[in-house]
Formats: structure tokens, sequence, C-alpha cells
């Protein structure tokens, strides 16, 4: 049986990756930090499809946390073959001269530290053929006014999952997933508000089930693509 972790898991983007990748018969690891409640629901979800499900609470940006975590699933669950960095966070819009050292602290420890700590523990335990996939977002490659804070640390998240590919091979590949406007829902929030939809060739915005697609992809597919990002943003990053 295969065995997935994910950050991050018990909402949104996260919560969607967890109850498809149960829905394709693999086990789930559910990383949550605030959202307890969602992450149990998470877990009951999947265990409809006949897979254990169970939930891992850990601060991704705190290293013994992420190792208490992956830990406990290792011996509940087994050795994960996918780790997936969902986990992140999207600062409200902020003016530079008002950005505080906590604002850039915070973000960078969960959308770039806490994936680092996170994939270094996986690596040192990873069996052969293994997996890390970052979210990543169209952010990386887009400005956006006021989000500097949250375009640094997605751009620096695309070069350390090329870092990672290179340190981490033959035995783990490294990819991203780069989230355009997503629409969930159930859990509304701005970031499809970001975008006109007239801007977007295929005329809608995205949903969970278009990243797990992609993460799926990298996931299953053979280990020589490593290093690689997939944008999934219905175009909107080729139409400007």
């Amino acid at each position: 049986m295969s065995v997935v972790f994910i950050t991050g898991a018990g909402r949104r983007i996260g919560k969607s990756l967890a109850i498809n990748f149960a829905k394709k018969g693999w086990d789930v690891a559910i990383n949550y930090y605030k959202s307890e409640k969602e992450a149990q629901e998470t877990a009951i979800i999947c265990r409809t499809y006949g897979v254990k499900a169970n939930i891992y609470k850990a601060d991704v940006s705190r290293k013994e946390e992420v190792i208490e975590a992956i830990s406990k699933c290792i011996v509940e669950l087994g050795l994960p073959n996918v780790l997936v960095n969902n986990a992140g966070v999207f600062p409200e819009r902020t003016k530079i001269d008002d950005i505080e050292e906590s604002l850039i602290d915070d973000t960078f420890a969960i959308n770039l530290k806490g994936e680092f700590f996170t994939s270094q523990y996986f690596s040192q335990l990873a069996k052969p053929n293994s997996r890390i996939i970052n979210i990543a977002s169209l952010g990386a490659f887009e400005i956006w006014k006021g989000r500097l804070p949250y375009h640094i640390s997605k751009a620096a998240l695309i070069q350390m999952t090329k870092a990672l590919a290179v340190e981490l091979a033959p035995n783990i590949s490294v990819n991203s997933v780069s989230p355009g406007a997503i629409e969930v829902i159930d859990d509304p929030a701005k970031d499809s508000s970001l975008i006109s939809i007239e801007k977007i060739p295929m005329r809608r915005y995205g949903t969970p089930e278009d990243i797990f697609d992609a993460v799926y992809f990298f996931a299953t597919t053979n280990s020589y693509i490593t290093g690689q990002n997939i944008t999934v943003d219905g175009g909107y990053h080729n139409s400007r």
C-alpha cells in the first residue's frame, strides 16, 4: 500500500489532495496545525474509500514538530512514498513601508523553511524512488501589488525545488506545482479574485482537482522527471 504525507491537509487544496489520493487507494497522513476539526472530517471522508487516514498535528515551521509527526506516521501507516508540501500562508496586502520583520519571518517560516525541514527529514528516511512535491504558486512568477513577502517566498520555493532535486537524486525526485487562481467551493478565499476570469484562456478558475491531477502525475510518473514545475492556471501566464 502506498502512503502519502500531506502538510496543511485539513482545508482547501490540501483537503482535496488527501481525498483524491484516498480515491486512488493510497493511505493518507493528514497534517494540520490549527484546523483539527477540518482535518478529522477530511480523514473520515478518506476512510470511506477503504484506506487508512490519520491526522498529525505539527507547525511545519518547527523542525521538532515535523520530525514527531512524520515519525508517528511511520509507526501507524508506514514510511510515506510521497511527501506533498502543501502548507502555506497568503498574507494580506501590505505596503512595503508597512512590512514588519514579523511578517517576513512568519511568511518565510511556513512557505519556505517548513518545506525545507519537512523535506530534509523525509529524505533521511525515504525509500528509493520516493517523491517530494512542493505546492508553489503562480505568484512565484507573477507580481501582485502588496504581496512582496509572498512572492519572494514562493519564488524561493521554486529554486529550492530545483536544488533539492539535485541534492536528493537519484533516490528521490523533487518537483513543484504552481496553482493559479483556484476556486474552492466549500472554502472560498481571496486568491481567485486576483485574476479576472476573462483573462484566463480556459475561461474558468481552477479547481483543487486540477491541482491534484498535476500532483498525482509527479507522484506516479517515472523518477527521471525531477526539478520541474507545472503551472496550473488555465493558460493565463502564456496569454499576457
